[in-house]
């Protein structure tokens, strides 16, 4: 057995789906595993026994070049790199442009890849040297990458898992006329890819009883893992003054940290308190960071990996999961489970969430007790003032949560039953 996987980002331990990738394949030998993926990143360790990419920018340059020149990542490569998120500083301000977002940059980035060469010689002589037998394939919004899935695998005549993470099929339909045809094509490829795949993983119930219901597929449920051990115990904090949030702050996530951060600012007044709101997130769209400036209680902390992000991470007093109230945003997030969860709710560091109580984090959250939830603005600020001063309620969550992630989150068990997935399929 060798799995072929095709994704945005390698796998890697600085970033989300790298995290993800990393936690299923945890238990499959680095023989078992190559990788065909497009950012401009480098793995930060030998994960796979082989690396392709093709960046936007190899295929841009084929226009003029002739042709798509993709590489073989070295080893070498592997092991300069520093837990950064782009090989080339440069790379930073193209890719994290918020410009990116819209509809027509999207259409016309597929349309890019659509008309270049990218499956080439080189390419092809990579994929018959690995001799991958099945591949996993983690698609997301771009176009391409279902292409790329479906032309591996009619190239190699081997079967698809596909693994849906977000949801861009079941969402409400957009208006203005660009983002209208965006989502329809973005729909057309998802069937197409689904048609031929042998089977679909999803991250949540939610995910998994959606997708069987709409389509004739074999469906299973593996949770996003932990990446950090399995604590048999948690060591309780008696004084608690700070809440850390780790990760992305748009899908307009960053105006419910506002709001955290208001009613922190107004506590911290009412009470002499100097409580604090920590934001370590890699956004640069001064947009975004500007409503954090009038917040005394917010200190937005950048973006860290590695060690750094661990001893920021293990050294929370309280941990944060958040998700936004429009109804956008909440389309956008309604039938998927946020990747940060499994590592707090296994780190025995209490979590507090803020989110609309009909999105599947929120409700999983409260299912298990595994959080002190908020589900309104005018519930924020009691069960702040509570989450602080209550520490019996904290050691309650955090022992649910540790309950919460034995029984859902363990890797090694999530790894061995994706890998029995990959023996079944023929």
């Amino acid at each position: 057995m060798k799995i072929l996987i095709i994704s945005h980002n390698p796998v890697t331990t600085y970033n989300n789906m790298g995290k993800i990738l990393l936690s299923f394949f945890s238990n499959f030998k680095k023989s078992e595993l190559c990788q065909l993926y497009i950012y401009p990143s480098l793995p930060n360790f030998k994960f796979c026994k082989s690396y392709y990419r093709i960046t936007d920018k190899d295929v841009l340059k084929s226009y003029y070049k002739f042709k798509v020149l993709g590489k073989i990542i070295s080893d070498e490569e592997i092991n300069q790199n520093n837990n950064n998120m782009f090989e080339f500083k440069n790379d930073k301000k193209l890719y994290r442009n918020v410009k990116n977002k819209k509809a027509n940059r999207k259409i016309l980035r597929d349309l890019m890849w659509f008309c270049s060469k990218w499956f080439n010689k080189d390419l092809k002589k990579w994929l018959i040297e690995q001799k991958p037998t099945h591949i996993f394939v983690t698609p997301g919004s771009a176009k391409f990458i279902y292409d790329m899935a479906l032309k591996c695998s009619k190239f190699l005549k081997i079967p698809i898992v596909t693994c849906i993470c977000d949801d861009y099929f079941f969402v409400i339909k957009q208006h203005r006329l660009l983002e209208y045809l965006n989502q329809q094509m973005l729909s057309n490829k998802i069937q197409k890819l689904i048609s031929k795949t042998k089977c679909i993983i999803t991250i949540c119930d939610e995910l998994g009883s959606i997708y069987a219901e709409n389509f004739d597929k074999k469906v299973k449920v593996l949770m996003t893992a932990s990446n950090y051990p399995i604590l048999n115990r948690a060591t309780y904090k008696k004084e608690v003054n700070t809440i850390s949030y780790f990760g992305n702050i748009r899908c307009n996530r960053y105006l419910s940290l506002v709001s955290i951060g208001q009613k922190l600012d107004e506590i911290n007044l009412q009470y002499s308190k100097n409580y604090k709101l920590f934001i370590y997130s890699n956004e640069t769209d001064n947009q975004i960071l500007k409503t954090f400036n009038n917040i005394n209680s917010i200190e937005f902390k950048g973006f860290i990996s590695g060690e750094d992000f661990d001893k920021a991470f293990f050294s929370s007093d309280i941990l944060l999961h958040t998700e936004a109230f429009d109804p956008p945003s909440i389309d956008r997030v309604k039938h998927s489970i946020s990747t940060k969860i499994a590592d707090s709710l296994n780190s025995g560091i209490c979590l507090f969430a803020y989110g609309p109580k009909q999105v599947a984090s929120m409700h999983y959250l409260i299912k298990n007790n595994a959080a002190i939830c908020a589900t309104a603005e005018n519930d924020l600020k009691e069960k702040l003032l509570e989450t602080f001063n209550n520490t019996n309620l904290r050691k309650n969550v955090i022992k649910q949560a540790l309950k919460c992630a034995k029984n859902n989150h363990d890797k090694n068990k999530i790894s061995n039953q994706l890998y029995h997935i990959f023996e079944e399929i023929k």
